[in-house]
């Protein structure tokens, strides 16, 4: 870090991979990178950036929203030439299909503050990806692979498990970061399936989940409310009584109840 004479900014979740032993255990989930394009997520000072290029992708983008960041990629640059790209954008913002051609993979160390977000932004446009292996805040892989019944089941279980087969691989551990976080860390991969599992309106099921996940330790019945006003048929159709709390339905019975809820 001294090298680069870095101050990773607390205001953009920022958080440097220290080991290189990490990041090659990272790239090597994503299989080979022959054929793919790969984009990056905040390559911060290119740690996991080398191992990548060290794959030889057919191209890779890395996205910075840091200035300060992207100028310390020139040596990359240089010794990739037209291989390699950094822009300097938030992720959120970026229309990957506009940047790269299929067949794509993802690989980041994803910047906390925007994890969540981004990863529900790709979920959107789930098929354009061939695989994603991600590193998140440990709490967030838990909700993200979390089955029913658990406490960290919630609407980013459900969203996230119906149109992906998704696996945490590791956790890691604050000291393995700079500057060192106060949780641990998880890395998880991705890989989108052809057609989700269950038929069902991604907009009415995000809404539904949201809501009842919302109140979580309340019955159907009531948690409903919220967002129809025709409750008892909509139970009646979907099968459920309503005495069920929204942490023990299935995906498929959460796309049920979204394929017979007359939202508000």
């Amino acid at each position: 870090m001294k090298k680069f004479s870095l101050k990773p900014k607390k205001s953009l979740g920022q958080n440097f991979i220290l080991s290189n032993e990490i990041t090659k255990r990272i790239v090597a989930l994503a299989g080979s990178l022959k054929d793919f394009n790969v984009i990056e997520i905040g390559p911060g000072y290119g740690a996991l950036t080398r191992e990548i290029l060290a794959y030889n992708p057919k191209f890779l983008l890395s996205i910075e929203k840091d200035s300060s960041l992207v100028k310390h990629h020139e040596q990359l640059l240089n010794e990739h030439k037209g291989k390699y790209r950094i822009i300097e954008a938030d992720a959120l913002n970026v229309v990957e299909k506009e940047l790269v051609e299929c067949p794509v993979k993802v690989i980041a160390n994803l910047p906390y503050n925007i994890s969540v977000a981004l990863f529900l932004k790709w979920l959107n446009n789930i098929k354009f990806f061939t695989n994603l292996t991600l590193m998140f805040q440990k709490e967030v892989a838990e909700r993200i692979t979390a089955e029913p019944s658990s406490k960290d089941y919630g609407s980013l279980s459900v969203l996230s498990q119906l149109l992906c087969d998704i696996k945490k691989e590791f956790d890691i551990e604050p000291k393995e970061f700079f500057p060192r976080p106060k949780v641990y860390s998880s890395v998880i991969t991705v890989k989108p399936l052809p057609t989700p599992r269950f038929a069902v309106n991604l907009e009415t099921l995000t809404k539904l989940t949201r809501a009842v996940f919302a109140q979580r330790r309340k019955m159907l019945r009531n948690s409903l409310q919220s967002i129809t006003s025709d409750v008892s048929t909509t139970l009646e159709n979907a099968k459920l009584s309503g005495d069920e709390r929204p942490e023990s339905l299935t995906i498929e019975q959460f796309c049920l109840l979204a394929n017979n809820v007359i939202l508000r």
